[in-house]
């Protein structure tokens, strides 16, 4: 079988996409991706890629961005879809494809297009849809698609027309084989203190990481039962590790991370948006969290993925304005949270208990079943 996978644009988008990439090449089928020209599809790849920068095992192909940018440039929408659509024909036309799986986000509405096109082939569409509140590419994808896969049970209400399946969000094989037993030592971390893992997201978050650093200066009585691993995104790394030196706590600060495991293995509490494949993660490992979700996300979605981790007891969810707002009270805020959580061992076992129940364990085996159906 022949699967086409739109996941480019964001990691939430892309990590997913390639748990069930990986999947299918297990189960001995042709894959190709369409992925984004963004620096996080780039760097998420690297490892896959030889020298010449070409996959050994899966056919990557970019697609431009066509993200809706509201009515004042519908024209200039349209044409890059145009475009962009004409590109993912061309790539079905020679691939061939069985099904045309979409992730979410603009690459999989020129996927999505292209597949239709493709019809009297026979290929098949199928969207999957991470988060509680579908974003604006899946909602208009999910009015044709043939088949709808949800990661969160209440998704599927905004999806009518078509056959919709809970599957759960994929995450990658190295993610679903529990923690690492010497991921601290990996990862150049003291085997003992309580170790917070600041994570905003694939290209970082910088009202989190302001948040994190401001909290420091509260946290300094506690400098020796505390470490860090900080996941800043580029831009803020040298800021982020300036505040870790100056304030003088350990920390493992990394613009990037592509051994996530590694990370997860080493936290006792996760601060970090809601973004549904983060979520998915952190319940793989079970881990207490404090959930800061983007405000600016389509439809709110990061917040209505972190209500449901809220109300299983898994989180605390925090809105982003109580982290900025006030002067010097976003420091304040987080130390007293990650104080508080530090200084409550029952309540995080309660959360992590909360969280791994959340985990669905054999996600990416549900979505690459339900393809390979498909593709029947």
């Amino acid at each position: 079988m022949k699967v086409m996978i739109a996941c480019g644009g964001t990691g939430g988008h892309l990590f997913p996409g390639l748990a069930v990439a990986e999947a299918l090449r297990t189960r001995h089928h042709q894959v190709r991706l369409l992925v984004s020209e963004k620096a996080v599809d780039q760097t998420a790849l690297a490892p896959l890629t030889d020298s010449s920068g070409r996959s050994a095992e899966t056919a990557v192909q970019t697609v431009p961005a066509v993200g809706y940018e509201g009515s004042a440039r519908l024209i200039r929408f349209c044409f890059r879809l145009v475009k962009a659509t004409r590109g993912c024909a061309v790539a079905c036309d020679q691939f061939e494809p069985d099904v045309v799986l979409g992730m979410g986000g603009f690459t999989s509405v020129p996927a999505l297009v292209a597949a239709r096109w493709f019809r009297p082939r026979g290929t098949v569409t199928l969207i999957h849809e991470s988060n509680a509140v579908p974003g604006k590419a899946n909602r208009w994808a999910g009015r044709f698609a043939d088949r709808v896969a949800v990661g969160l049970a209440e998704c599927a209400q905004f999806f009518r027309r078509s056959p919709v399946t809970v599957t759960g969000t994929p995450i990658r094989a190295a993610l679903r084989g529990g923690k690492v037993a010497d991921a601290r030592a990996r990862l150049g971390l003291r085997p003992g203190p309580f170790t917070v893992l600041v994570a905003g997201g694939s290209q970082g978050a910088h009202a989190i990481n302001g948040a994190v650093a401001a909290a420091l200066p509260w946290l300094d009585g506690r400098r020796e039962m505390l470490q860090f691993v900080h996941l800043s995104g580029p831009r803020d790394e040298p800021f982020v590790r300036e505040s870790y030196r100056k304030n003088a706590f350990d920390a493992k600060v990394m613009s990037f991370c592509d051994q996530m495991e590694l990370a997860y293995s080493v936290a006792d509490l996760v601060v970090a948006r809601s973004g549904a494949a983060t979520l998915a993660e952190i319940a793989a490992f079970g881990l207490p969290s404090i959930l800061v979700p983007y405000p600016h996300a389509a439809g709110n979605h990061q917040w209505h993925n972190a209500r449901v981790f809220e109300r299983a007891g898994a989180a605390r969810l925090v809105d982003q304005a109580q982290l900025t707002g006030g002067r010097g009270g976003n420091g304040q805020c987080v130390a007293a949270l990650i104080a508080g959580l530090l200084d409550n061992e029952a309540e995080r076992r309660q959360m992590a208990r909360a969280a791994r129940a959340l985990a669905v364990d054999d996600a990416t085996e549900r979505l690459t079943t339900l393809l390979e159906d498909c593709g029947q």
